[in-house]
């Protein structure tokens, strides 16, 4: 499945020059818009947190805390948003794994965006530095850092590409199967979804069933070779 996530870090890294102009100044009207950034962007991420099909529980605590924390003591608040932006990236990537929902959650991405960007903007505030030397390169090498980046960018998003266009051909194939048309008749609601990667079979292994009575009732289970795309069947 592709990684939404990959955007965000992509985006982040497009704010550095940004970033890097405001470490340079140590003064108190620069540190305190840093501060008011910081703050504006917490309440965000805990209003977008609420809004989110998935709430996690001590995210939001961990947010609140920092929302207080942030007027008496900086340091421990950027700490904690760098551990909070951890947990969640984890969290949501368990969470959001082996699922048949194949499109990015947008206000997931719209929080781990948030997170990046204001351990950016805590990292500045709390930078104590009277002053940054920054070594200004040649156009050559900024061509050359520039290129290197759009290439390793381009690798990443083909290969992420390519396993979310394997994965949904591979359910594809499960849903087009006579037997899993006429069940999916029977029961409307019916998941067909990647449990899971077997790495040693090269190959998809695809559940099908329903939940009754917060219960899994399986139809089946189907392996999908990923280069032949050869279909097997446990019962």
């Amino acid at each position: 499945m592709t990684n939404p996530y990959l955007f965000v870090l992509i985006a982040v890294c497009a704010i550095s020059p940004f970033a890097i102009s405001i470490a340079q100044k140590q003064d108190k009207k620069t540190k305190s818009h840093l501060k008011n950034i910081f703050l504006f962007l917490l309440i965000s991420q805990i209003i977008l947190s609420l809004l989110n099909r998935t709430v996690l529980p001590f995210f939001l605590v961990i947010s609140l805390i920092q929302v207080v924390l942030l007027f008496f003591a900086q340091t421990p608040t950027v700490i904690l948003n760098l551990a909070n932006t951890f947990y969640f990236f984890l969290t949501m990537a368990q969470l959001e794994r082996g699922q048949n929902n194949l499109s990015p959650n947008p206000l997931a991405i719209a929080i781990a965006f948030i997170l990046l960007f204001n351990n950016v903007m805590g990292l500045l505030l709390i930078n104590k530095e009277k002053r940054l030397v920054i070594k200004s390169y040649s156009r050559r090498t900024k061509f050359i850092f520039l290129s290197a980046l759009i290439l390793v960018t381009t690798l990443i998003l083909g290969t992420s590409y390519q396993n979310h266009e394997s994965r949904a051909r591979a359910i594809a194939k499960i849903t087009a199967l006579p037997e899993v048309v006429e069940y999916l008749k029977e029961v409307p609601f019916g998941i067909i979804a990647i449990d899971h990667e077997d790495k040693n079979a090269n190959a998809y292994i695809i559940h099908v069933y329903e939940v009754v009575d917060n219960h899994t009732a399986t139809f089946n289970w189907y392996t999908v070779n990923k280069t032949s795309g050869a279909i097997t069947k446990d019962f």
